[in-house]
């Protein structure tokens, strides 16, 4: 029962405090050793979302309680020590942390991240002084100095983070240069703009046929993982007719845009008609929308980016809900042959609302037409082969032919 498990694993915290106040150690150790023993074990997870309810009005006590041991009047006395105390604790910590980040292989951008977030005194030290008060280690004057430079150090932690985020707004304004012209190999055969998901499959199958292919993307944080990986990928925006020369614009074969920005991709594409006609263009279209302006544009090749994925995983829910593997097969080839049709018939109407949407909605009732009228027609095949098909034949090559029919020739 969820009521019970709560109820045991707070009085496990609570038993352990117990049992440590009564050997003479802080009870706040003890609820930390329960709370790491429990926090390692199979059930963590579950004990995460029982203890949800308590964890905000156990932090604000815990927080509350914190505040209230800050000795003010320390504070206004020693206050050139404290501020003092919170500078080293921070500095020296912030060097600790940088230099475990370096050690353990930490990404140079989050390192700086990783040593502010963490400079500050934690949770842990309150622990440890009660434990040090207890054994007395520290006199009660060292103890509430220490008390007070913690928690300042912990007021002070959202200033440095605030401090991170407007060194990172400052470097990423400051955008790296391109790569220069001369730096980019040329292109024998294929030039790709842009090479996120879309492009690297497209890249990655063109290469595996024996292509050459330069890579041009305008993302400086793609550039750094994708060489990192060992790809040749060069920092330059396609959209420059510089750039696109310098990749070998006037003797490749074709340009692949795959980037994921559509005004972008309509830039690129006119650029290319106008100073490279003998490119082929085989561009990444992200919408509908984006379909009708590559059909006024005459590429040579478009696909819609989820188009293929989405009606693929449609025929493999068609084959669990009990379809055939060739019947789902078949309807997806006819939903696909369907939908290309459509947005070229449709590129004509975009902008007319009005009659846009009477020819989608038209085009609908189309596709449901010719969906319906195959599954009709494999229906009569399996009759056939089942040895009761010469009626049904013979009355589907008796019926008038539609337009919508000619798949069934």
């Amino acid at each position: 029962m969820r009521e019970i498990f709560t109820i045991l694993a707070l009085f496990l915290v609570i038993a352990i405090a117990l049992v440590m106040q009564s050997i003479g150690l802080s009870p706040a150790l003890g609820t930390f050793l329960a709370g790491v023993v429990l926090a390692e074990s199979e059930f963590r997870h579950e004990l995460e979302a029982d203890i949800e309810p308590f964890k905000g009005l156990l932090l604000g006590l815990f927080f509350i309680t914190v505040g209230a041991s800050i000795n003010f009047a320390l504070l206004a006395d020693e206050f050139s020590t404290v501020i003092g105390l919170v500078v080293l604790l921070i500095v020296v910590k912030a060097c600790i942390l940088f230099a475990l980040a370096v050690t353990f292989n930490i990404s140079k951008k989050q390192r700086l991240l990783f040593a502010l977030a963490l400079a500050q005194g934690g949770e842990f030290a309150f622990v440890l002084l009660s434990v040090t008060t207890t054994l007395s280690i520290l006199t009660p004057e060292q103890t509430s100095l220490v008390t007070l430079v913690v928690a300042v150090s912990m007021l002070i932690a959202p200033l440095l983070l605030m401090a991170y985020e407007q060194i990172q707004k400052r470097s990423s304004n400051a955008m790296p240069e391109f790569d220069k012209p001369e730096q980019i190999s040329t292109a024998k055969h294929v030039i790709i703009a842009g090479y996120g998901r879309f492009g690297q499959i497209m890249g990655r199958l063109l290469h595996a046929q024996g292509y050459e292919i330069t890579v041009l993307d305008h993302s400086p944080s793609q550039i750094e993982l994708l060489r990192r990986f060992g790809n040749t990928v060069f920092y330059g925006d396609a959209a420059r007719q510089e750039l696109l020369e310098a990749a070998g614009a006037h003797t490749a074969q074709m340009l692949v845009i795959a980037i994921d920005n559509p005004d972008k991709t309509i830039e690129i594409i006119k650029l290319a008609h106008k100073n490279y006609p003998q490119l082929k263009i085989v561009a990444r279209a992200i919408d509908r929308r984006h379909a009708y302006q590559m059909l006024n544009l005459k590429v040579d090749a478009f696909n819609r980016e989820t188009v293929d994925s989405a009606i693929n995983l449609a025929i493999e829910a068609l084959e669990l809900l009990g379809n055939t593997k060739q019947d789902a097969e078949r309807a997806g080839k006819l939903f696909r042959d369907h939908d290309r049709a459509a947005v070229v018939q449709l590129a004509a109407l975009w902008g007319d609302d009005a009659s846009y949407g009477v020819a989608v909605r038209q085009r609908m009732e189309d596709l449901k037409h010719v969906l319906q009228q195959d599954k009709q027609a494999q229906s009569n095949l399996n009759t056939c082969d089942s040895g009761d098909c010469e009626d049904g034949l013979t009355e589907l090559a008796d019926r008038p032919k539609k337009p919508d029919d000619a798949h069934l020739e």
